[in-house]
């Protein structure tokens, strides 16, 4: 049986199961989400970031499917959309890429109230953080707990 990769997301900075990664959320939002909504430009440099900090992890985790993702960004993520504190969610990647898609939309105008997402730019960039660990670690599916 194949190990559990744990993403532990914090405010300042990660953990991926025993590797630091030096990204947070409200690090993230703060370097890079400086609109409401973010702007696309807002988001590229922010996933330009994410990648090069969760890039080197690919080589150095056991290949598998599934992504649990913890701690406080699991629980902002949670809590935007709409789940209870102690729910666990579990998306496939095409929803993770849904949703990233409405968060695409919302940045290039269209009206945030159209999409019901939350206005947080710490929300932004755990979905960053989040989209781009299962885009470059391979997961197909992600575990929420907070």
């Amino acid at each position: 049986m194949a190990a559990q990769v744990t993403l532990h997301l914090g405010a300042e900075s990660s953990l991926v199961n025993h590797h630091p990664l030096a990204l947070g959320y409200a690090s993230l939002a703060r370097q890079w989400m400086h609109h409401t909504p973010p702007t696309p430009l807002d988001i590229e440099h922010a996933i330009e970031q994410t990648e090069d900090k969760v890039m080197p992890l690919a080589a150095k985790l056991e290949r598998t499917e599934q992504l649990l993702l913890r701690g406080d960004g699991a629980a902002l993520i949670l809590q935007g959309m709409g789940a209870a504190p102690d729910a666990t969610l579990r998306w496939r990647l095409d929803e993770v890429e849904d949703l990233f898609n409405r968060i695409a939309m919302v940045s290039e105008g269209r009206p945030m109230g159209q999409e019901a997402l939350p206005t947080s730019p710490e929300f932004y960039a755990a979905m960053v953080i989040l989209r781009e660990s299962l885009h470059h670690l391979r997961f197909s599916e992600v575990v929420l707990q907070a």
